[in-house]
């Protein structure tokens, strides 16, 4: 069971780095209201599930090979730095960085639409599907190439991930006065430089 602790330190990082994702979930709470923040996150959960799927097929005939030849962690350091560096890129060139949410009059709200909002925002964002496959390629080989591990090590992932956003999703209803996009990108500048730490960590390993 232990094996699978990793899961919920991931699934933290995950939902405090997916880029426009964390700003646009946020908004959507004071704006829109809970609900329709929650259904903006089932969206991007429904396409970490589609990259997830990608991140498996397209690696898993490569993970065999991996416990035999230690350059795979050369390979998933470069991508999950890879992953880190364009989230930081794209966080400085952000702008209007000081601006406070706005909330807004409640109006009929399309539940459906807002989930594929969540849905085409997260998948245009092509650097997860790197972000996944450095996992399945870093933590593929502790399962024994598992199946059945590893998609349980992703549904770990995504729940820790769901539970930590519906927290974000309430604090930003409680704490709207104070929340402006400074604190947002202070946050995620420091997390992304963690996960470009742990992707150099890994390129070292794959080195040495």
């Amino acid at each position: 069971m232990s094996d699978f602790f990793p899961a919920i330190p991931i699934g933290i990082l995950l939902s405090f780095t997916i880029g426009p994702v964390f700003f646009t979930v946020l908004e959507t709470s004071v704006s829109k209201g809970i609900k329709a923040a929650i259904f903006v996150d089932l969206g991007v959960a429904i396409s970490d599930i589609v990259f997830f799927t990608i991140a498996y097929l397209s690696t898993n005939s490569l993970l065999s090979s991996i416990q035999e030849n230690p350059a795979w962690y050369l390979l998933g350091g470069v991508l999950l730095s890879f992953y880190a560096g364009i989230s930081l890129i794209n966080i400085k060139t952000e702008k209007d960085t000081t601006a406070k949410f706005q909330s807004d009059k409640q109006e009929n709200l399309n539940f459906f639409a807002l989930a594929i909002k969540g849905f085409l925002l997260n998948i245009i964002n092509f650097s997860v599907l790197f972000f996944w496959v450095g996992v399945i390629i870093v933590f593929g080989p502790k399962f024994e190439m598992s199946q059945y591990k590893i998609i349980v090590f992703f549904s770990l992932i995504l729940l820790t991930y769901l539970l930590v956003d519906l927290c974000k999703i309430y604090l930003a209803q409680q704490l709207k006065s104070r929340l402006t996009k400074e604190v947002i990108k202070k946050i995620k500048l420091g997390v992304n430089f963690f996960i470009l730490i742990c992707g150099v960590f890994l390129i070292v390993k794959g080195i040495v």
